[in-house]
């Protein structure tokens, strides 16, 4: 019963800071949109992040890229087309999100590389992709996972952020596929309560 109790008090930690973090990105995104010190300092901090990841997890090679849950202010897919001049799409399923990212994305002059669209993470088709992004504040998170893992095409590289105290329930979601290879794992901590995990999968 302890040990019952133990994980649900873990799980409703992980949900709360899970809200709390989603609030404050989507803030930040929206943020970003509106001031542009803002924005350049949003890039500069998180994009390193980004452009850390992409260099650790060996992504820089990736033609075609997915992000799933771009939000507003579609960061990642910016970061990645500066980098190495990729193909990307961004999915949302909020539709303010989507026109806010793709004034964004035509105000950097990216939209040759960048589409911003409407899209379900646990629906949208994934097999045509390199590299899938699964943006730490996308929900249904454990959907979206498996969603991903079961239909990527063989071969292609999976990236899973989540916050801190949700990366144990995500491990667990990992290891229960067996067409997975765990490559690598990231910690981020550009803020101490909000900090994050990346996790390096490649489709068997």
């Amino acid at each position: 019963m302890v040990e019952a109790n133990h994980f649900h008090t873990f799980e409703c930690l992980g949900d709360a800071s899970r809200k709390i973090a989603n609030v404050f990105w989507t803030f930040l995104d929206c943020l970003s949109c509106k001031m542009t010190k803002i924005s350049q300092i949003y890039e500069k901090s998180i994009g390193e992040k980004y452009k850390r990841e992409s260099r650790t997890f060996d992504i820089t090679d990736s033609h075609h890229i997915l992000h799933i849950g771009c939000g507003a202010y579609p960061i990642t897919a910016l970061t990645l087309a500066k980098m190495n001049g990729s193909k990307i799409v961004g999915i949302d399923n909020n539709q303010k999100a989507i026109r806010l990212a793709n004034e964004i994305v035509r105000n950097q002059q990216l939209d040759d590389r960048v589409t911003i669209t409407y899209g379900d993470g646990t629906t949208y088709p994934v097999n045509l992709f390199d590299t899938i992004i699964i943006s730490g504040c996308s929900s249904p998170k454990m959907q979206i996972l498996d969603h991903v893992i079961n239909t990527a095409k063989p071969q292609s590289k999976i990236i899973v952020r989540d916050i801190n105290l949700n990366a144990k329930a995500v491990r667990e979601n990992i290891t229960a596929h067996h067409n997975i290879i765990w490559a690598n794992t990231l910690g981020n901590y550009p803020i101490p309560w909000l900090g994050w995990q990346s996790f390096y999968l490649i489709k068997k």
